[in-house]
Order: C-alpha cells, then structure tokens, then sequence
C-alpha cells in the first residue's frame, strides 16, 4: 500500500476518532475538523472504498473510549498523534506546505493530550 493510501485512511480513522471524542469533549471538534481537512487532502491523491467504513468505525470507537473518561481519551490521542507525527516525518517531504500545516496541526492536537 503506498504512502498517499496509508495517509488517508489514517486521516479517515483519525478523523473518525475525533468525531467520537467530540460528542463526549466538545474540546476536540477543532481537532475534527482538521482531520476532516487533511483527509480531504489526500483524497487528491488516492482513494479508497474502506474509507467510509474506517471513519464510521473509528467513530464508534472514538465513543466507546469517551466513556472511560478524558485521561483515556488524552491517553488514545496521544497514541495516534505521535504515530501520526513520526509517520508524516518518514514518509513525506516537511518542505510541502500542505505536508508542514499538517504536522503543525498534529502537533497541537498532540499537545492537547500531554500539556493539559
């Protein structure tokens, strides 16, 4: 699978855990939308029919975790937002202006998980 795949369904997934995080923690709809930003983003580039399924069920998901509480939430984001981060890092050129916004959105979702 290439890079451009892997990134959206990535983007769908995170997209759809935000979603699921945002019903519980209204904090994390901003973060809803920037995924949603960056999964329309490579939709330019590749597509793919498990996106809908990806991001339905990492929305389900990202409810389910909502319930055991914020520290599990800060706890999943923080997983994603760091994996997010290495793999932008490894596999796309941080010139890109697009690629560069998109790590500087992932970094300040990250650190909605380790500051507060």
């Amino acid at each position: 699978m290439d890079k451009y795949k892997l990134a959206l369904l990535g983007e769908a997934g995170a997209a759809g855990l935000d979603r699921g995080f945002s019903i519980r923690y209204k904090v994390f709809r901003e973060s809803y939308l920037n995924e949603m930003s960056h999964w329309k983003y490579f939709q330019k580039y590749s597509r793919s029919l498990l996106e809908k399924p990806v991001y339905y069920a990492f929305s389900i998901l990202g409810f389910i975790i909502s319930l055991f509480g914020i520290m599990a939430v800060k706890k999943v984001n923080e997983i994603v937002e760091r994996n997010a981060i290495d793999f932008y890092k490894n596999n796309f050129d941080e010139n890109n202006e697009e690629v560069r916004k998109i790590l500087e959105d992932e970094e300040k979702h990250l650190t909605m998980s380790v500051d507060a």
